[in-house]
């Protein structure tokens, strides 16, 4: 409904305001050491998922998708990945990848971002090649989760 949706006004404001109430009680109790833990993927902790892990920022969130390796086991070249037809698509609430004709990745997002603030890149590294996708959030503030 209205008012469970992501978009909801109160969910928005929710982890701010829970923030400072926690800061006064902190100050009236005297427990000034003590702090909510981070959300997921804060800090430049990766949050590991299904075939992805993600970090975010108040202004962006990031996802790293591992690219399939050659029959040998070797990572893939730039020019291997772009021949394999990788499509990385990006919607109001939605972030999609295909590589090879498969489905890689559909996630439905928690909340909105830009799509003109997006951009993937490649990571080709000796064992592995990584999509490396950035998106700008719509709106400034930490997501408790990726997905909706």
């Amino acid at each position: 409904g209205k008012d469970t949706s992501p978009d909801a006004e109160w969910i928005q404001n929710a982890t701010m305001e829970n923030l400072e109430h926690q800061t006064e009680m902190n100050k009236i109790t005297g427990k000034h050491d003590l702090t909510q833990p981070s959300a997921d993927g804060e800090n430049g902790i990766a949050k590991e998922e299904v075939g992805y892990s993600w970090t975010q920022t108040d202004e962006e969130i990031e996802i790293v998708v591992p690219i399939p390796s050659n029959d040998d086991g070797k990572a893939l070249s730039s020019k291997e990945v772009k021949a394999g037809e990788l499509k990385v698509k990006f919607l109001l609430r939605k972030v999609s990848v295909s590589f090879q004709k498969e489905d890689l990745l559909s996630l439905k997002l928690y909340n909105a971002v830009d799509p003109d603030g997006c951009t993937w890149t490649l990571d080709v590294g000796q064992k592995e090649t990584s999509l490396i996708i950035t998106c700008e959030k719509g709106n400034v503030t930490s997501w408790p989760r990726i997905t909706e």
